[in-house]
């Protein structure tokens, strides 16, 4: 026996080494150890969700007496359904569901590109309403949330139309064209002799001609979301609540021969050993009945028939050197058919966590509101079969006559309805006949089933239709009222945030893929006739990345506060001030639409009161210009002013040297001066000859 396990070994471990050329690569027994190991603890969850999923369909735990009510209401699925609506809105309600900021000015335009990228995924390439419906199902009903990402790759040939080059064979066939380009000056005769003498005019193209050529295109090359049931998704038990943390996560999925083959990722030679051997999944131990709602059907083909599939992600000493490396292994049954290094940019384990209720133990795994609503659900089922019990036990509308009351032909006429005559036996018609009815139902009963419909509205959160949380329940005051309310509010948008949390981190993953995986060039439509190219090497920098998420309650406050703002500051600010509010009250209401026609809508004056404006506008410039020349004028006369009176002064001035002179004259004239100076002139006169 030891040594035919001995060999069984040897041949797994040869198997292995034919996928990679690791120094110690897995093999599939250590991996299943790995499983194995980690059964316990996943089983103990996979308990806990069987039976809250077992309390949301109403199915009954107890035994009940053959002819008594086997009713159960459905107080989870009711409380879910309520549940569901409201944290789907929040991030079905905007187009954009994601908002990345730069850490440093140098990633700006670079995180303004994973943003369009993003939010053009989730709107074409993911289908984001059915994703986010499973996303939140998943976590109401089972408290746990597994995504799983993927990337999705095809690629196909197509014919298309491209222009090639032509050229000539012959000197003959180059001459013309090699006329054109000595006219135009870009060559001269002996290049011309040197490339007829080597023939290298057979390299230079003389025009072009269309043809058809196959180009491969990708068909598809986007990230996938996949929300994976957390009962088929088994995690390392020692990550301590944390999923960044464990040391592997491992997939357990259905699938066929066929499915793997047109994968392209599996191992062809591992393949065929399976579809040699006759495998069943329905008598397979790893088979539950979790994949199929029929365990009873079977593909006869070998490429059709359901194989259970187990994708190992995890970490591995691949090297033997005693560091891990994080790797993908995927094996059926004892056949490995994959084994490869991870290949996603941030080497981490490609799956998401998202915990509804965090339990108050250390694990990865949420609580479900049904976890807090089975003993409601199961009071309220106990005393609601009570009731039924009651009334279907006891006979209704059944007629009772005293034997002596009626005769025979009486009788026959009273079963047809007609007139009859009766035997005044003593006593009244009425004491001689009875008619049956329900009993009445206790109001005992009846106030039980309100309280713990209370209760579980308290507990949950929820509110119902009719009656939910209201003074009634919690308080007779509006105070009361309002904080049940706000209660209410904060309760659902904490379990928002992690809601949103979980899918920041998807973002941030699906960002990491974009930066290696996505094409040379994507081009995305921000409006109907806008477009931006964007490039995959400029999608790298440092971002935070954020999503937006709030209630219908927060919102709603949150309009209410801009109206009355509105209503407070009336015609007192500009319209540019009013209108930011408006486009604000309009967003928060979700209608996008006015939102985007606020924000274009610039108001247009009216023609009589622009041309009464236009006309004081001209009449303020011509008493202006008026004004102007009048003071133009008036410098001028100012200017001419003075300069009369400095010709006055000028005329004065001279007048006075002239009299002055006048009065010189006189003086030299009577002192006899002027004769003195003749004689002297004379004198010199005689000395000079």
């Amino acid at each position: 026996m030891a040594e035919r396990i001995e060999k069984d070994y040897l041949s797994i471990d040869k198997d292995v080494r034919s996928l990679v050329d690791w120094e110690n690569p897995p093999t599939v027994a250590q991996l299943k150890n790995d499983v194995s190991e980690a059964m316990p603890s996943h089983q103990f969850h996979v308990e806990k969700v069987n039976a809250w999923l077992r309390a949301l369909k109403g199915h009954l735990n107890i035994k009940t007496q053959e002819g008594r009510s086997k009713v159960q209401p459905k107080l989870i699925r009711k409380q879910n359904e309520w549940r569901y609506a409201s944290l789907e809105d929040p991030f079905l309600s905007t187009k954009d569901m994601f908002k990345i900021a730069p850490v440093t000015h140098l990633d700006k335009d670079a995180a303004r590109q994973n943003e369009l990228i993003i939010n053009k995924q989730f709107r074409t390439d993911i289908p984001k309403v059915d994703f986010i419906n499973k996303f939140i199902r998943k976590a109401v009903d089972t408290g746990t949330v597994v995504i799983k990402l993927e990337w999705e790759e095809e690629v196909g040939v197509v014919r298309e139309e491209q222009m090639q080059p032509v050229f000539a064979q012959t000197p003959e066939e180059f001459l013309p064209f090699a006329q054109q380009l000595l006219e135009m000056g870009q060559i001269d005769e002996p290049t011309l002799q040197q490339l007829l003498v080597t023939g290298e005019f057979t390299q230079i193209p003389i025009g072009e001609e269309p043809i058809t050529v196959m180009v491969e295109k990708k068909w598809k090359n986007r990230p996938i979301l996949t929300v994976r049931d957390s009962r088929s998704v088994i995690i390392d038990p020692s990550c301590e609540g944390d999923i960044n943390k464990a040391q592997f996560i491992v997939d357990k999925f259905l699938t066929d021969l066929s499915s793997l083959k047109k994968d392209g990722r599996y191992n062809p030679e591992q393949l065929d050993k399976i579809q040699s051997k006759s495998y069943d999944n329905r008598t397979d131990e790893d088979y539950d009945a979790e994949f199929t709602t029929d365990s009873n059907f079977k593909f006869q083909d070998k490429p059709r028939q359901k194989l259970v599939a187990y994708e190992y992600w995890g970490y591995w000493d691949i090297h033997n050197d005693g560091i891990v490396v994080p790797i993908v292994a995927t094996y059926i049954g004892d056949i490995m058919i994959r084994l490869a290094e991870n290949p996603y940019p941030d080497k981490k384990l490609p799956f998401v966590i998202v915990r509804y209720l965090p339990p108050s133990e250390e694990s990865v795994y949420g609580e479900a509101d049904a976890s807090l609503l089975e003993d409601n659900q199961s009071i309220i089922g106990a005393v609601t079969r009570g009731m039924i019990d009651l009334m279907g036990r006891s006979a209704n509308a059944q007629q009772g006559v005293r034997k002596d009351l009626l005769d025979p032909l009486n009788r026959d006429k009273f079963n047809k309805g007609l007139d009859f005559e009766f035997n005044p036996v003593g006593g009244n018609l009425q004491d001689a006949m009875f008619m049956t009815k329900f009993p009445e139902i206790p109001n005992s009963a009846l106030e039980m089933i309100q309280l713990m419909n209370n209760d579980a509205e308290a507990i949950s959160g929820v509110r119902s239709f009719n009656h939910g949380i209201s003074h009634a329940a919690l308080g007779n005051s509006a105070t009361e009222v309002r904080s049940a309310m706000d209660a209410t509010a904060r309760r659902e948008l904490g379990i928002l945030r992690r809601l949103a949390a979980g899918l920041e981190e998807v973002g941030r993953k699906i960002v990491a893929m974009n930066s290696v995986w996505l094409d040379d060039e994507e081009i995305i439509r921000i409006t109907d006739d806008d477009f931006v190219r964007i490039k995959r090497d400029d999608l790298a920098g440092n971002f935070d990345l954020a999503l937006d998420i709030s209630t219908a309650e927060a919102d709603n406050a949150k309009a209410q506060e801009l109206a009355f703002m509105l209503q407070t500051i009336g015609q007192t600010v500009p319209f540019d001030i009013l209108k930011i509010i408006l486009v604000e009250i309009a967003e928060l209401r979700k209608m996008p639409v006015l939102a985007k026609s606020i924000r274009d809508f610039e108001p247009q004056p009216d023609p009589l009161a622009q041309a009464k404006t236009q006309a004081e506008i001209e009449y303020l410039q011509a008493n202006t210009v008026k004004d102007i020349t009048a003071g133009d004028k008036n410098k001028a006369d100012e200017i001419l002013k003075i300069a009369k009176a400095q010709e006055a002064g000028a005329k004065g001035r001279k007048i006075n040297s002239e009299a002055d002179l006048d009065d010189l004259n006189y003086l030299e004239q009577s002192s006899g001066l002027n004769q003195d100076r003749e004689l002297e002139k004379i004198q010199v006169q005689e000395r000079m000859k």
